[in-house]
């Protein structure tokens, strides 16, 4: 049987090319390599951003083996006066990336380097498919390097341009029907299997539909012009992903129901946790005790509660001499690693050697009550403390004791079972989970103007002076200017940033340039930013007078009535027009003024949900094993959110949930991950050998919400992915369900 299957590649266009003559221009043409075939286009001269429009057709040779063929794309300059080449890009794309002719589009591809010291920019714009069109002739073999050298005239010539591709109607569309195509079956199903290449951190968009048969053009239909092909970004697939490097979709069973395709299968009513597993949670609240007796010869109590359930054991902290201690103390244990049926509250009493014990309670895990969220919190009750015997005891604890789930408004505060850390000395705040404000950022315009009076302490002819303004940690110097007299002018504006709530002040020095070994500061003021004007257009501020005051340990002169001092004249102003940037702007999460008043209301809300992490890659050793505390940080907004740190596991379930508001859906979620290294006690190392206190990032993932379908649940699992010098490492999988609603 005849093989028919063509590859069809259509060269639009490049955009932003590296210049390569005198000019700043340059010669521009592809050369195309598929199936040891070649074909070039024509040469675009001096121009950095040129159109082909040009069609090429490649014959497959063997279609069983096309996955593991390449199409490379080579783009050159044409230096016809030393009759030669030059490199300009290239772009390699993997077989398994060909589509139907009715499913190809324009994509934008990223050149490539050809070795390291290649000097390339740009993109260019193919379009590239498959066809087993019988009436689709092959390309005309390229010709001879020495027809490039023409000269421009002759290279744009109409009648030249189109040499190749006389015998193809580049406006003509021929189909033939799906019932027809005669592909292999072998490469039908990896077609079918084929999945996109997204950039890291972003969603897949919606399928593309496919025209059925009636919506194929036809007669006069084909002389129409084509409408504008939809154009995506991409980055070259030259190295195809693996498989283990690719986005996952998942089907969970989330709070809402199990998620299929998108689409919650809801089997209960809406709640507050439905894009994250239910899980179920031992919660024990200790709130205080009374009447306790005295166990010491100085009949003093240093007293603690210690709660038992199987290998678990927490503890609250402990007063000194109180019998009356009052705890308010919730702690947390995951009910599918509960591995007893007895729950023990101990009361003990601290002491140098052993502890002595007081009393305890106990609890039948089959008798404690369940609560589900939104139900009323359980009331605590007293209890009467019993000996080791069961008989009781004197005094009594107040304690709650119920079942509940991560929406319990107890589970934040909670000490969690998993989130233990292994030396007791450490502060549990370093293993909750928390949300943290983004501090708002304002921009400080400073204009400074000219200064009078300023007394020099050498007696020059010439003398030089500058202003340097000073914010917390940013320092920004003026110009030196230059005078023969005590006055001196600058007329310059420099902008610092200043957070809310404005409590700090704005250092203002004048300092005397001449000096070479170190610079005298002649005057200063300190001017408090709850002072400054905020303004939210390009209104005029009024400049002002400030006083300054010698650099001394006691400045006399602020005892005189009648005091002599310089003077500098400064415009201040807090623009609340702008945003100010605290991330790189094609990853920003929040675009809005600083000023709330110039808010618009918030047009939709993003809930994610955190979900587990698979297979995560051991960051240090402990106790002869490796292991990773690991905790996730969101942040989107005004808002970040850390979850808690998940102890010894390398494969931690978090389940938490947060929201937050959408004002702009052209912006970005970034969901890292850490490992907490605040933990650290003696058996700890990495790998170096010491220990070490600053978390380390594990990896990163950046979800665009323009990519995002109003109302679908997206569950996957993402690679975290870090770049080595011996290549790319996976650090493991991070599963997330995200979700967007819109307000219209």
């Amino acid at each position: 049987m005849m093989n028919n299957l063509k590859l069809g590649v259509e060269v639009v266009s490049a955009h932003d090319l590296m210049p390569k003559d005198s000019e700043g221009a340059a010669n521009a043409y592809v050369e195309l390599h598929f199936d040891r075939q070649r074909f070039h286009t024509t040469v675009k001269d001096r121009d950095l951003n040129p159109y082909w429009n040009e069609s090429f057709y490649f014959n497959v040779s063997d279609p069983a083996s096309l996955p593991e063929m390449t199409l490379e794309a080579w783009v050159y300059h044409v230096d016809r006066v030393k009759n030669s080449k030059s490199f300009l890009g290239k772009v390699r794309i993997a077989g398994t990336s060909f589509v139907n002719i009715s499913d190809a589009t324009v994509l934008h591809y990223l050149l490539e380097k050809r070795g390291i010291f290649s000097r390339v920019k740009g993109e260019l714009g193919l379009k590239v498919f498959l066809t087993d069109d019988p009436t689709v002739r092959i390309s005309d073999p390229v010709t001879e390097f020495d027809n490039l050298m023409s000269t421009p005239s002759e290279a744009s010539n109409p009648i030249r341009e189109n040499q190749y591709t006389t015998n193809i109607p580049t406006r003509a569309f021929q189909h033939l029907p799906r019932d027809n195509h005669t592909f292999p079956q072998q490469y039908q199903q990896q077609m079918q299997q084929q999945q996109p290449y997204y950039t890291s951190g972003s969603m897949p968009p919606p399928p593309l539909e496919v025209p059925g048969p009636s919506q194929y053009p036809t007669g006069d239909n084909m002389r129409q012009e084509p409408p504008q092909p939809s154009i995506l970004r991409m980055f070259s697939s030259s190295g195809q992903q693996p498989i283990d490097y690719q986005l996952k979709e998942t089907s969970p069973t989330l709070g809402g129901g199990q998620v299929v395709g998108g689409r919650v299968i809801s089997r209960n009513k809406p709640g507050t946790y439905d894009l994250v597993e239910q899980m179920l949670y031992l919660f024990i609240r200790v709130v205080k005790a009374r009447d306790l007796p005295a166990m010491d010869v100085t009949d003093s109590l240093d007293t603690y509660v210690e709660v038992k359930l199987g290998n678990y054991e927490l503890k609250t902290r402990y007063f000194n001499e109180n019998s009356r201690p009052e705890w308010d103390e919730v702690f947390a244990f995951p009910r599918e690693r509960v591995q007893a049926s007895v729950l023990e509250v101990r009361v003990k009493d601290k002491d140098l050697l052993v502890d002595d014990f007081v009393g305890r309670v106990l609890f039948d895990l089959s008798e404690v009550p369940i609560r589900v969220s939104p139900d009323s919190p359980l009331a605590p009750e007293w209890y009467c403390l019993q000996d080791k015997d069961g008989d009781k005891k004197k005094g009594e604890v107040m304690l709650a004791v119920w079942i509940g789930t991560q929406a319990d408004e107890a589970f934040p505060s909670a000490h969690h079972a998993d989130s233990i850390p292994i030396d007791p000395s450490i502060a549990s705040t370093h293993i909750r989970g928390k949300v943290y404000p983004v501090p708002h950022l304002w921009y400080l315009r400073v204009g400074v103007l000219e200064a009078q009076d300023v007394l020099v302490s050498e007696k020059t002819k010439l003398r030089e002076v500058s202003v340097k303004l000073r914010l917390d940690n940013q320092i920004v110097p003026t110009r030196v200017a230059q005078s023969r007299n005590a006055n001196f002018q600058w007329n310059e504006e420099n902008v610092l940033v200043a957070a809310e709530p404005f409590e700090e002040d704005l250092i203002v020095t004048i300092e005397d340039r001449h000096r070479v070994s170190n610079d005298e500061i002649l005057g200063y003021v300190n001017i408090p930013l709850s002072q400054v004007q905020k303004r939210c257009d390009d209104s005029r501020v009024r400049p002002q007078w400030y006083s300054l005051r010698k650099q001394a340990l006691i400045d006399l002169d602020q005892f005189k009535d009648d005091k002599f001092s310089s003077r500098i004249h400064l415009t201040l102003s807090l623009d609340g027009g702008y945003h100010v940037l605290d991330e790189s702007t094609q990853y920003s999460s929040d675009f809005r003024p600083a000023m709330e008043q110039l808010w618009k209301p918030p047009i939709g809300v993003l809930e994610l949900g955190i979900l587990n992490i698979k297979g995560l890659y051991p960051m240090k050793t402990r106790d002869g094993h490796g292991t990773c505390d690991a905790y996730c940080v969101a942040k989107y907004g005004q808002k970040w959110v850390r979850t808690r740190t998940i102890v010894d596991n390398l494969g931690p379930r978090f389940n938490e949930q947060y929201t937050w508001d959408v004002h702009d859906h052209a912006t970005l979620l970034t969901v890292g991950v850490f490992d907490n290294c605040q933990l650290a006690e003696k058996s700890l190392t990495n790998s170096d050998g010491h220990g070490h206190h600053k978390d380390h990032i594990i990896g990163k993932v950046r979800i665009r919400l323009s990519t995002l379908e109003a109302g679908r649940v997206y569950t996957h699992t993402y690679p975290l992915l870090v770049l080595h010098g011996s290549g790319v490492k996976k650090m493991g999988e991070l599963h997330l369900a995200v979700k967007i609603d819109f307000k219209f």
